[in-house]
């Protein structure tokens, strides 16, 4: 609207082995957002991901699916991608234009080498990624065992950002280890903010120390403070969090449940406050974001209204309807609001588009300027199937 300040435009893709409830995830953040009006279930074929045939017949993702949401006066780009073996590469290609990845896991320690391979990948091009661990609604849940089987499979150290509060053995809510705040959840609605439960003021304590001193072999200063006994300011360690997370030298982990609507809230305040901004990854891409227009294609498919789409995130200038560009006129140009391509008459930086009728576009190639030396193309041959 005229006089306002347009919104940041962010991207953040699910990612994460088969079944580990990325689709219910995505649909529960989009809804905590309020860019859906009711929360779907996968089981009942009404979410907005998995929406085709394929998907809902085989109950799980067989590509990518994008939707918007606004949040805290950000706009926000979701990419649900899928986490079974034989549709990894587009789950790969999407992790080429996000400011981060939300890797989804279940807390079952015997699953966490599933997920090696993806945190492997993650590292070697540093995008940053948090974990959440799902499904935590249930009795038994065992999120410590789940932790420490899943930081043997990955190089980076994990920091547990919060631990949970449990009543009956069921996960019920969760004490944030940097503000010291308890919350209970409450399905639907916020989270009451609650006296931190006595029997828990130990674990607190000794789980809050844990994440400090992670952040600590990163920064001297923090370190100093320890040393001395002294309780770094919380601004600090949001800054240090924040910074750790941009440089892929932490992996916050966070939990909850998708389906339960628990803790979604908390998962998308990190991902507003504390994921580095879109000129990250467009360095990672190669794309100067103070240079002339350009896009880099993530996607490419060809549906029966639209004929073939680019999927692409802009990083620089703004793209309209049909526009010139070096390799084709736009024919058509759609952005992804609930699930579904949405026509737009221009698109800026760090928005997702897709462009229609390049047809001289590959996945992978950049629409606009010539990319610079950025992020290795992914190597197949480099990576073992997920189990």
């Amino acid at each position: 609207m005229t006089g306002k300040t347009p919104l940041q435009s962010r991207a953040a893709a699910l990612v994460g082995p088969f079944a580990g409830g990325k689709t219910s995830l995505f649909e529960a953040l989009l809804f905590r957002a309020g860019a859906i009006p009711r929360q779907g279930k996968v089981k009942d074929g009404t979410t907005v991901g998995d929406a085709s045939p394929e998907a809902r017949n085989r109950q799980m993702s067989v590509e990518p699916t994008m939707a918007t949401a606004e949040y805290l006066g950000e706009h926000w780009t979701l990419i649900d991608c899928p986490g079974s073996v034989e549709f990894l590469q587009d789950s790969y290609n999407a992790l080429g234009v996000v400011d981060a990845a939300v890797v989804v896991v279940e807390p079952d320690p015997a699953r966490a080498v599933m997920v090696a391979p993806l945190l492997k990948f993650l590292d070697e091009r540093a995008i940053p990624h948090l974990l959440f661990i799902n499904k935590v609604e249930g009795a038994g849940a065992r999120l410590r065992e789940a932790l420490e089987a899943l930081q043997a499979v990955s190089d980076r150290p994990l920091v547990l950002r919060e631990v949970p509060i449990r009543e009956n053995d069921k996960v019920v809510g969760f004490v944030d280890l940097v503000s010291e705040r308890a919350y209970k959840y409450r399905p639907g609605q916020t989270s009451d903010l609650i006296k931190i439960p006595d029997a828990l003021q130990d674990e607190e304590t000794l789980a809050r120390q844990e994440m400090l001193e992670h952040l600590a072999d990163f920064d001297d200063h923090l370190m100093e403070e320890l040393l001395e006994d002294v309780q770094p300011p919380k601004d600090e360690v949001y800054g240090d969090l924040a910074k750790d997370l941009a440089e892929d030298l932490i992996v916050p982990v966070f939990f909850g449940s998708a389906e339960a609507d628990a803790g979604i809230t908390r998962l998308w305040k990190a991902l507003r406050h504390e994921v580095p901004a879109p000129e990250a990854a467009a360095a990672r891409a190669g794309i100067d974001m103070a240079g002339p227009a350009a896009a880099k294609v993530f996607k490419t498919v060809h549906a029966a209204h639209t004929g073939k789409l680019s999927y692409a995130r802009v990083f620089a200038g703004e793209f309209a309807d049909n526009q010139g560009t070096e390799t084709g006129r736009i024919s058509g140009l759609f952005v992804p609001v609930s699930g579904s391509p949405t026509k737009a008459a221009k698109a800026g930086p760090g928005e997702v588009v897709a462009f229609g009728r390049l047809d001289g576009v590959a996945t992978g190639a950049v629409i606009g300027a010539p990319a610079r030396p950025g992020m290795p193309p992914f190597n197949w041959s480099r990576c073992s199937a997920w189990p």
